[in-house]
């Protein structure tokens, strides 16, 4: 099955993301997720029987749980969420990187702590 990534945040005080899924079938999921690979807005996430792939890659993504998709429960997920790169996706400084979890930023800020 093919998802495409509509949202996406990053949470670095858990080193994991979530992201907005619509498919063809019109059937949208909020996906929580860990990984080496961060999905953005545009990217196509596709099932197989050897894993996750993204944009025509396989990916060590390992989905950590699925809702459906709500409104009021992504805002909440984005609310909650404190990176700077979800509000600013260009983010060049990062006031939060003493605290982050992330192993490398999400959003391509350098990480030395």
């Amino acid at each position: 099955m093919e998802w495409h990534v509509k949202q996406a945040i990053a949470c670095p005080d858990t080193s994991t993301a979530f992201v907005h899924v619509s498919c063809m079938r019109n059937l949208n999921l909020i996906l929580w997720y860990r990984g080496d690979y961060f999905l953005r807005a545009g990217n196509i996430l596709s099932t197989s029987p050897f894993g996750l792939i993204a944009n025509g890659k396989k990916r060590d993504l390992e989905i950590v749980h699925a809702f459906p998709y709500n409104p009021g429960l992504w805002d909440t997920f984005i609310n909650n969420a404190d990176c700077p790169g979800n509000t600013y996706p260009l983010v060049t400084e990062c006031s939060k990187k003493s605290k982050c979890l992330f192993e490398n930023c999400p959003y391509g800020v350098a990480m030395s702590h």
